[in-house]
Order: structure tokens, then sequence, then C-alpha cells
């Protein structure tokens, strides 16, 4: 990604994926299925799910950083622009999110769902998370407390779902959105009582009870549903 070698980032891709499937045949004979990503006609509408709710997250911190005057709109490019610009993003960008959806998410619940309490399972998911963004450590404190609030939401699907599908479309769908707002549509950033980062950290922690509770209420009696605050 750095030297921004594309065809070295899908071979490391290809290989993550061939690694984790392997891996899920050796723990538990399944493939992908161990770590939350089972392959089924019914992964498409956790997955448009997720994707809405990225979008939700994203494109509703935006408007209220522009409500706010954290940003201001520059310049917006033609339609056909944005769909050139916008696509071979997103078809990288999927491979980074489940990848590391795997890593920080799936791993970590396939290992620790049955030994830890469902709190630690997300305050250990969330710093792993916030780990595996290394070469984002020395960013400030705004970018590491967004990124573990981040680690906090992505993770309470899983525990819920005990799959990834809807994370991965929270994840995917979001990193998508943000490039199309910050990167294709171009803005400038004022200076305000509060940063556009530290905006987004509250968007998030708002984001964290709502998927929460809508989770939580969504349990039935054929669902061993967990009790997370507990």
């Amino acid at each position: 990604m750095f030297e921004n070698n594309v065809m070295v980032f899908f071979l490391f891709q290809f290989a993550f994926f061939i690694s984790a499937y392997l891996l899920g045949n050796w723990y538990s004979k399944n493939g992908l299925t161990a770590w939350g990503l089972p392959l089924s006609a019914k992964l498409f509408k956790p997955l448009l799910i997720g994707i809405a709710v990225g979008i939700l997250l994203y494109g509703s911190t935006y408007l209220i950083s522009l409500a706010l005057g954290v940003e201001t709109i520059e310049s917006v490019p033609d339609f056909t622009t944005a769909v050139k610009t916008v696509l071979p993003f997103a078809f990288g960008v999927f491979f980074t999110s489940f990848s590391e959806d795997i890593l920080t998410r799936g791993l970590v619940f396939a290992h620790l769902n049955t030994k830890v309490k469902p709190l630690f399972l997300i305050v250990i998911s969330a710093i792993i998370y916030l780990l595996n963004h290394i070469y984002r450590l020395n960013d400030g404190l705004e970018s590491l407390l967004y990124i573990f609030l981040l680690g906090i939401l992505f993770i309470i699907p899983v525990i819920y779902t005990k799959k990834l599908w809807l994370t991965g479309g929270i994840h995917w769908g979001g990193n998508v959105f943000f490039f199309f707002l910050h990167n294709v549509i171009q803005n400038q950033t004022n200076s305000n009582l509060i940063s556009a980062n530290y905006l987004f950290a509250i968007c998030i922690a708002l984001f964290i009870p709502i998927v929460w509770f809508l989770f939580k209420s969504n349990c039935n009696s054929k669902v061993t549903c967990p009790n997370v605050v507990s």
C-alpha cells in the first residue's frame, strides 16, 4: 500500500484469504466460516444492511460537520469522474476491510467467545483493532479515539450474529463512503472548536448504544443473546 504497488497488494490479500481458509479448515474444518464468513445466499441481507449503516454513520457525521462549519465543500466532480475514482477504491478496500475484520474480530471472537465475558471481548477486539493501525499510532489522541470506538462498534454485531457479514458491510461501506466524501469531493477543513476527527468520535459513540439496542431488541427465544454489559 505504501509503495502503491497494486500487484503486490493483491498478492498479499490473496495469500491472506487462502491462509484464513486453510487455518479455518484446520481449526474447525469449515474454512472461512470459522472466522464468521459463511458463504451462502443469506449473506447478502446482512451485508446490505451493514453497508446502509456504514453510509448512515459516515454520512451523518459529514452533514453535521458541514452544518457546524468544521468542513466546507470546495468542489464536487461530475458523475463519471466520481464513479471512475470510487470503483477501483471500492474493489480494493473490500479485501482490506474483510481481511482486517477476520484478523481483529472474527479470529478474536472464535477464540474468546466462550472464554471471556462479552464486555471484555469487546475491549480486547477494539484494542487489537487499534494496534492493527500501527501506522496511525503517532496521529494523536483524536485519531486513536475514533479508531478505538470504531473497534467497539464493529465487534457488537459479531457478538450478536456470530458472523462478520454485517460488520464487514459497515466497515466496507463506511470506508467507501468516507473516500467519496473526503477524496472525491474536495473539502476545506476550517479552524473551529472541534476537529473533524473528534466530531467523528462523538458520532461513533452515539451509534454504539443504538447498534447495541437494535441487536438486543431483535433477540428472541430461539437465539441465546449475550448480556454485553454484565
